[in-house]
């Protein structure tokens, strides 16, 4: 298990584009995938059905590691309602998420967070792009 953990939080944090410092959130959100797919070791059901005896039913709250979101915030009337952040976990015990603000450099929880779901997208189009290399038709030199 610690070779599976292993492997996926190097996946996670290689897609997500993050160093080493965040291995901490990678892991833990690795544990908790793990914990609600099914697998073949156990009659493919999900090891926290095996455990609690209900079925994984959160599913909706799954998002991508590293992935963009904007958290709702009030501090005065004309400054933004939305500030950036990147997706850590889902809060354990507390209705929310576990979010690394980008201006303030730290973890923070919020219940109100929309997912950018289009910034994936575009960063898909952008690596294809970057390894699509498009051959050019040489002449012979005479």
């Amino acid at each position: 298990m610690n070779q599976t953990l292993l492997e996926k939080v190097r996946c996670v944090l290689s897609n997500a584009r993050l160093g080493k410092v965040f291995w901490a959130g990678a892991i833990t959100y690795a544990c908790h995938l793990i914990n609600r797919l099914p697998s073949t070791a156990i009659e493919c059901k999900t090891p926290l059905e095996v455990w609690s005896g209900k079925p994984a039913s959160d599913y909706d709250s799954l998002h991508v590691f590293g992935f963009t979101t904007y958290y709702h915030v009030k501090e005065s009337k004309l400054d933004p309602r939305a500030k950036k952040a990147l997706f850590m976990s889902i809060s354990s015990g507390v209705k929310g998420y576990r979010l690394w603000c980008l201006s303030s450099k730290k973890i923070l929880f919020s219940r109100d967070v929309t997912f950018d779901e289009f910034a994936i997208l575009k960063k898909v189009t952008e690596d294809q792009e970057k390894t699509i290399s498009i051959p050019q038709q040489v002449e012979p030199s005479q």
